[in-house]
């Protein structure tokens, strides 16, 4: 996953960077989760298959400049829904990740079925800007109903 590099027709495991022992554990769950496997979590996240757990920031002056939209915090990378690209923090993916007794969850912003991430690092600037412009303005595209 984003982890391997071909070079010259071999393919070379990229190491991820090293991750800080504190960045491994979720410290802002708003619920409990009795079902959370720690060491999981931390393999997930020291192989680079999981964003880890930033320390957020309220707004985008500390040079965080990715905002999760489910928290509103900044953080310098999210998690990526594989279905629409949306980003998401790893504190608000897992108090959204179905518990041993729940159904699947939808992805929280397409609501596509079986909702899963990938993690792909910290974006470049200019692929942000890009990305920006290539979506459409809500309030221009259509006209906001109120019921």
């Amino acid at each position: 996953m984003g982890n391997v590099a071909a070079s010259g027709g071999v393919q070379v495991r990229r190491r991820p960077p090293a991750v800080d022992e504190r960045l491994t554990r979720p410290r802002r769950l708003v619920r409990e989760l009795p079902d959370l496997d720690a060491g999981r979590l931390r393999r997930l996240i020291r192989t680079g298959d999981l964003a880890p757990c930033f320390d957020p920031a309220e707004d985008a002056s500390a040079g965080l400049t990715e905002e999760c939209p489910i928290c509103f915090f900044f953080y310098p990378s999210l998690n990526r829904s594989r279905c629409c690209g949306k980003g998401i923090c790893t504190e608000c993916f897992l108090q959204l990740m179905p518990s041993e007794a729940s159904k699947l969850v939808h992805c929280p912003f397409c609501k596509t079925k079986a909702y899963a991430i990938e993690y792909q690092g910290a974006q470049m600037t200019s692929g942000k800007e890009i990305k920006q412009e290539g979506e459409p303005n809500v309030n221009e595209t259509k006209p906001s109903v109120f019921i």
